[in-house]
Formats: C-alpha cells, structure tokens, sequence
C-alpha cells in the first residue's frame, strides 16, 4: 500500500515540524541566565542629593577612581573619609587631608580574604572564599576561622546557632544624623549639585536588610520564607529600574525598605538562607511580587487597585489576615480638614495631574466599588475654587482613592455629617486594612503560617497559578 505508506509518511513529518515549531513557541521555564540577566548584585540607591558623604571602614577595603580604574589607597580602621560635589568632580579627603578631586565616581571596594573551616584536631577542612559561610557544629566536631566576612553556625536540624562578624567588610555611611552600616561595595557618584551614594552587594545579602525592614521578625518563620522569596523575586525583575541613575532601586517604600547590615535580624537571615535562590514565575516570567500590610480581609485585582490586568494578582478572600492592629480603624474629617488633606495629596498626583486646587470641598461620592465589592474604586470629589465656581475631580483608581483622603487602604464605608440645609459638615470613615491590597498580605501570611501552612502554600494562595524556579543564583 505504498500510497497509505506515502500518507502516513507525510502526515508524521507533518507532525514532527509542529512538535518542533511548538517546542520553541510554547512557554519554556526561563534559563537562569534570563531570569537573573547575568547578575547576582544589587545596586541600592541609599542616599540622593546629598551635599557630602562621610564614610568609615570596617574591614578591608581599597579607594579607587571610577573613571580611570587607579586605586587611590587602601582604608584603615578609624579613619573618616568625606567626599564632596565639586562641579564634575569629587572632592576627597581623609581624616581632614585633602586626598585630590577626581572625575566621576569614586567606589570603595572589598578586600575579600580566603576562609577556612578547621577539624577538633585543627586538621584543614575547607576553604572558601564566599563572604557569608554556613558550618555545620552539632555533632560535627567542626569549629570555625575567619579572616573576612560573617559565618553562621547552624545546629543538626539546619538552624542558626551563631553568627561571628569577624572580620566582615562594612562600611558605615553618616546621611541625615545618624550612621548606618552597609554590606559590600560603596561607590559615590557626582550628580548636579550633589551626591548620589550607591551600595553594590549580593541580592542574598542585601535581603538581610530588606525583610526585617519589611516584615516584623517576630513573625512566624514560614511567612518569612514567603516575604524572602517575594522580596527576591521582586528586586530581580526591578534591576535596571533606574539605569541612567547608575542603581537598580532604591532603599524606601517606592521599591523595598532597606536597612542594611544593622537592621538583620537572625530569624530573618535564617529565612532568606533557608530560600536561597528562591523566585516566582507566572507563564515562565518573573512576577512582579506585590505585597502589602494587611489586607482587610480581601485583596484585590490589580487592574481595580492600578491600571494593568496580571493574571497571577487576583481577588480572595484573606480570613488569616484578621488582626486587632489594622482592623476597624476610624478616620473623621471636618469639611476645613478634608479640604486640606485632598488638596496636599492631590499636589503628589501626575497623570492625570496636576489637579486645580479646591478652596473647599462639598461632596465626596462613592461612584464605583472593585469587583470584590470591599474597596471603593471611584470617588468623585465635588467643591468650588477660590472665585466660588464650581469644580470636581474624579479619581479612578482604588490605590490614589486611600491616598487622596489619607487613609490606611481603600476598604471602607463613609457616613457624611450635614446641616439641616443638607451641607456636607464633615465625614467619618470607617476601614479595614493597611496598604493597596494586592498580593501577598504580610497579616495574611502570618496567620496562615500560624495555621501550619508552609510558605510555598502561601505564596501559591497570594500569587494566582505561580510556579517557583528553585535554581536562582545556583
């Protein structure tokens, strides 16, 4: 049947093109080198504009000019360097002596030095140049030596026992009256009229800094996991954010709060060790990894809260949340007050924006409700400017609703207090929550942790059909 022959010959070549075809058209789990871009630093914005830096070294670090690669001198213990903005350049001195001006940026970089772990017998063991190592001491019969950076003693069951600084490289950095010590690299950049301080550092070790800063440490261990794992995921797919800023995010609420080497906490160390490399992906893509306070009891879609439709940030309800903190809060306004509150945050508001300013407001309208029915989407607020006309401002969007009447979130009924005439007086709202609601609910985390969920339940009940991509940084 050399004609069936021919057929069936056909129609299997046929179906080996589209296997083909789809096996590089369907989504694939992303390469490492794709979801990481090739990097695993961080570059943190840590102070802007700023008209001088002092620094101080603890540790081993060498100056070196940015722009011609020439060191300028090797640190000491003690010592307090200050830069200052000299036109293009950067004026340095140290311990008041005047070091030159150099083009550009100047960066203070570690010195890393060999670690070694050592047998009861001090028989050599290991070596490793990594700045942070784990050593396992129960039952081991190991103990450990370090030249250069932290090491963390964990006990048979895998815990943290003991952290020794060692001989840790850090830098301590004095910006707006105190002093806070950072991980890794510094590099100081000239920028207008002043400086922009800039810390390079492991992604790992600088969620040391993020999630103590983000999420209380006395929380259970397993909703710590879950914040390391969204707070790396997050900082991956942000790096390059502000490229032509020479960093990646910066260190407050508008990315990450990060409050480096003195604001770790063990546990929390212990939960980023224990995910180490640990990312979320949505149809082979990073997500963007929102998370928030408290949720009320409800998050949200994100196109009800922002502008763009993510499949894996959808509404739920979030029993766990409950807590008394965040919980039945009240906010009462006269109509003098709420006329000042609505102008100041409408001044923060572009696009749409500026807005006109009100000389008193008469009427705050609810006009639309998010698809959970819990967060007023649209309000419509109505006054009349300085020459009495009349004038109103519409905000659709459920996060500029919280912001524009200062407010914890977005849940909340309203009562309004008129005279007999029917003039609006003042109002009285009453909500649940604190932040926009979308994503993982740090509350929420906690009492589901409680309950004996494990963080990859969490994230998956936060995060709508995610995946987590184990090999980050391996």
């Amino acid at each position: 049947m050399p004609g069936i022959k021919a057929a069936f010959s056909l129609r299997f070549m046929y179906l080996s093109l589209v296997f083909i075809v789809m096996t590089f058209l369907w989504p694939q789990e992303p390469a490492l080198a794709d979801v990481r871009g090739n990097r695993d630093t961080v570059r943190v914005g840590i102070a802007q504009q700023v008209p001088e830096v002092r620094l101080s070294f603890q540790g081993r670090y060498r100056l070196v000019d940015a722009h011609s690669g020439k060191l300028i001198a090797e640190t000491s213990p003690g010592e307090t360097w200050v830069a200052a903005n000299v036109g293009e350049f950067t004026m340095l001195n140290r311990n008041g002596d005047n070091q030159g001006l150099y083009k550009g940026s100047i960066r203070a970089e570690e010195i890393k030095s060999e670690q070694s772990i050592l047998s009861g017998s001090g028989t050599l063991q290991q070596k490793d140049s990594l700045s942070g190592l784990a050593v396992l001491s129960a039952g081991s019969g190991l103990r450990y030596i370090n030249d250069s950076g932290d090491l963390r003693a964990l006990d048979g069951n895998g815990r943290v026992t003991a952290m020794s600084q060692g001989g840790l490289n850090l830098f301590a950095l004095e910006k707006y009256g105190r002093t806070a010590r950072y991980r890794g690299n510094v590099e100081i950049m000239p920028v207008g009229a002043g400086l922009t301080v800039i810390n390079e550092l492991p992604i790992e070790h600088y969620l040391y800094g993020v999630v103590p800063a983000e999420m209380p440490a006395s929380f259970p261990l397993e909703a710590l996991k879950a914040q390391a794992v969204a707070g790396r995921t997050y900082v991956i797919a942000q790096l390059g954010s502000y490229g032509s800023q020479g960093f990646d995010v910066l260190d407050s609420q508008q990315n990450q709060v990060y409050r480096g080497y003195d604001g770790e906490h063990l546990q929390t160390t212990r939960a980023v060790d224990e995910t180490a490399g640990k990312v979320l992906v949505y149809r082979g893509q990073l997500i963007s990894a929102f998370f928030h306070s408290s949720s009320g009891g409800y998050t949200e879609n994100c196109e009800d809260v922002w502008r763009d439709t993510l499949g894996y940030i959808r509404a739920r309800e979030d029993p766990a949340d409950f807590n008394s903190k965040y919980y039945n809060w009240t906010v009462t306004y006269s109509i003098e007050q709420l006329t000042r509150v609505v102008n100041d945050k409408l001044k923060s508001f572009s696009n749409p924006g500026p807005y006109p300013e009100f000389f008193l407001v008469t009427d705050v309208k609810e006009v639309q409700r998010t698809s959970s029915g819990q967060r007023v989407k649209r309000l419509l607020i109505e006054g009349c400017d300085a020459a009495g006309n009349p004038m109103q401002v519409d905000i659709n969007n459920s996060d500029r609703v919280r912001v524009v009447l200062g407010l914890n979130s977005s849940l909340f009924s309203m009562q309004k207090d008129t005279d007999t005439n029917g003039k609006l007086c003042g109002v009285v709202i009453i909500g649940s929550g604190l932040g926009h609601g979308l994503g993982m609910s740090q509350w929420g985390a906690s009492g589901l942790a409680m309950k004996g969920y494990n963080y990859q339940d969490i994230l998956q009940y936060y995060y709508t059909g995610v995946d987590m991509l184990n090999n980050y940084g391996a």
